[in-house]
């Protein structure tokens, strides 16, 4: 007796206890240092949660700005449109009837931050920590449960373009989640199940930006590898399941009486806008790539205008030529991510590793096409969390091939680095030549 209530008694100490965390003390720690950066990231984005929304203020400018669009007065920027048009979606309005340039998914969850927190931006924040959580849990297929899994995480959490995309009522931080989701589904899609998922989650992601497309290579490069011969099969179940979670979030289109032919005709004209304000001119190739690899965006004029505030007339005006900068680039992350991506490719293709070539063809399947037509710098930011993590197999590798004891040293002060980047270094937006 005393021996079987022994047994008992240890079976449900280790039901009630964390056995895998408290026994793994490498596991432990990484889930410490993971709650650390969060918490970093998270004191970063806080004030964005502190404004308020007034959405009768905003509709005033919005109404303005369609009245007089050159009238710098009533200037509208993307967040105010997106967070406008989030607030009509949420209280009514159809996707067609207010910017149709992009999908509305985006747009419904700022509008619904707005309904339950009186504020557009809580659940992007929200979707930029889990983008964080779920970039851990892919970093460990590839880097193994280690503290170097964090590398990438903690990269991103530093990462100005992140921190402000998920500050803000823009759509980017939702595609972000939505794709790092998807191509964690896709990278483990052993089973019919996960591809499902993998393709909810694009879904999801293309309702969100139409860029998301861009992804679909990729993602299903594992399926290809796999499935062989069946491959075809299953990625075109993948499709149509990734189309009807994509056409499910034009419900309220559907509910206001439009029928397939209006939702086809709403489709064309998007990706011709989108066509028409991205290529429709021609732009010199490799900008982004430019802008990844010095942090330059271009040539720029620049008018500066000299104002007489009494007599409300221009003085005079000086126009200056120089380069555009991005304030948010970082020597030590974006130029050597290129790098280790072009190196990852080679490895990949040599050892024929799957899951490492997978993430090297969705670095390239965004980088490149949007190098051939207009883009911002925030476009990177799709492309940066699996660029950090190519990066950081490549530091590993590194450091298990170096000096242990001076290579992690010297890691330390990289990381180190990275926060006083974050903290005291901000480049000027535009140098005069």
């Amino acid at each position: 007796m005393g021996r079987l209530a022994g047994n008992i008694g240890t079976k449900l100490r280790t039901l009630l206890s964390f056995p895998r965390f408290a026994s793994d003390k490498q596991q432990a720690s990484s889930l410490f240092f993971l709650f650390i950066v969060l918490t970093l990231f998270c004191s970063n984005i806080y004030p964005s949660l502190l404004t308020g929304f007034d959405h009768a203020a905003l509709e005033e400018k919005y109404m303005n700005h369609i009245a007089d669009p050159d009238n710098f007065q009533w200037f509208l920027s993307d967040n105010d449109l997106y967070a406008y048009a989030g607030w009509r979606y949420v209280t009514g309005a159809s996707p067609d009837e207010i910017n149709l340039e992009h999908p509305p998914l985006a747009k419904y969850l700022i509008g619904i931050s707005e309904v339950l927190f009186n504020n557009p931006n809580v659940i992007g924040a929200a979707f930029g920590v889990l983008s964080l959580i779920i970039l851990y849990e892919l970093s460990k297929r590839l880097l193994g449960h280690s503290l170097f899994a964090l590398v990438p995480v903690y990269m991103l959490s530093l990462e100005r373009i992140f921190i402000g995309i998920s500050s803000a009522s823009m759509l980017d931080i939702y595609l972000v989640l939505f794709l790092l989701l998807s191509i964690y589904c896709f990278s483990g899609g052993d089973s019919d199940a996960k591809l499902l998922a993998g393709a909810i989650a694009l879904g999801l992601a293309s309702a969100c930006k139409l860029i998301a497309v861009l992804a679909v290579p990729s993602l299903i490069l594992p399926v290809i590898t796999r499935r062989r011969r069946k491959a075809w099969k299953f990625i075109v179940q993948v499709m149509l399941a990734a189309a009807l979670v994509y056409c499910l979030c034009y419900a309220r289109f559907f509910m206001d009486g439009r029928s397939v032919e209006d939702f086809l005709e709403m489709q064309c004209r998007m990706v011709s806008m989108q066509y028409g304000m991205r290529c429709g001119r021609s732009y010199a190739p490799g900008r982004l790539v430019l802008t990844l690899l010095t942090g330059i965006i271009g040539p720029e004029t620049r008018n500066l205008i000299y104002v007489d505030e009494a007599a409300k007339e221009i003085i005079t005006i000086v126009t200056r030529h120089g380069l555009s900068i991005a304030t948010e680039f970082n020597l030590l992350t974006w130029p050597v991510c290129f790098s280790a991506a072009v190196l990852s490719t080679f490895h990949a293709i040599k050892r024929r590793n799957t899951e490492l070539l997978q993430s090297c063809a969705y670095f390239f399947s965004f980088l490149v096409p949007l190098s051939f037509a207009q883009s911002f710098v925030w476009y990177l930011l799709p492309v940066l969390p699996i660029g950090f993590l190519l990066l950081t197999t490549n530091l590993k590798k590194i450091v298990k091939e170096s000096n242990g004891r001076l290579s992690s040293i010297l890691m330390f002060i990289y990381m180190g680095a990275l926060l006083l980047w974050l903290r005291f270094l901000i480049l000027p937006s535009f140098i005069e030549l």
